[in-house]
């Protein structure tokens, strides 16, 4: 007699319930998870708005110090360009007084030596010649000084004439002095002295003429005496 397998039957309780207590804890779990996601969402989003109105902040402090750092740069420029420009003039006023104190001393060494007696002669005198190159400016500055020496001294009307001699393209030429000075309209010059006079002014050197001798003349107005002549070589003082 064969055996055969007989199918048993599994016997398992019914619970409804049990599938939507799980439906209900599954549903549970995901708001949860959701509700956690928020949270946390939400903490990261507003530490993140924290932190970037504290970076905000900070970048506007940032800011006004950079502004007021170059308010600062550009105040000490200001003060330094006011500071270079008085050095400037003090130092440009300064240069002024020196100059015009060697001038005056220079003028208060000629009126001593012009009170001086010089010797036994009298009449007209011619004083020494200065020519001194203008720095920065064309032209050379000239001065002579013309003298009278008499026991009793009146004023006398008297002529001047200055002569530049040179050449020019090698050929010789004398030029007058209303040629040279812009200031001199004719010579000779017409005045009147008594102690002595000064003449000076500027000249002005024609293109490519070259200088070697300077003469100067001097004779009273209406009188038949000879001129009192001297002649000085072309010597500019550069210093």
């Amino acid at each position: 007699m064969s055996l055969r397998h007989t199918d048993q039957l599994v016997v398992r309780p019914h619970r409804p319930g049990r599938r939507q207590l799980e439906l209900l804890f599954g549903l549970l779990a995901v708001a949860l998870g959701f509700s956690l996601g928020l949270f946390l969402g939400s903490r990261f989003f507003d530490q993140a708005v924290v932190d970037n109105h504290r970076m905000n902040r900070e970048l506007a402090s940032l800011r006004e110090e950079d502004k007021a750092l170059r308010q600062q740069v550009t105040s000490m420029e200001m003060a330094s360009d006011i500071d270079k420009r008085s050095l400037e003039e003090v130092r440009k006023f300064v240069t002024s007084l020196q100059l015009q104190l060697a001038a005056n001393e220079e003028e208060l060494r000629l009126y001593r030596n012009l009170l001086q007696d010089g010797g036994e002669e009298i009449g007209l005198q011619i004083g020494e010649l200065k020519l001194k190159s203008l720095s920065g400016e064309s032209g050379i500055a000239y001065r002579v000084i013309i003298q009278q020496k008499e026991s009793k001294l009146k004023s006398v009307k008297i002529n001047i004439k200055v002569e530049l001699e040179g050449a020019r393209h090698g050929i010789k030429e004398t030029l007058g002095l209303d040629q040279l000075d812009s200031q001199v309209d004719k010579s000779p010059i017409a005045v009147k002295l008594k102690y002595f006079h000064m003449q000076e002014g500027v000249l002005i050197l024609p293109e490519g003429f070259e200088p070697r001798a300077l003469k100067v003349s001097v004779w009273k107005a209406n009188a038949s005496a000879n001129p009192v002549e001297r002649r000085f070589d072309w010597q500019v003082d550069d210093s």
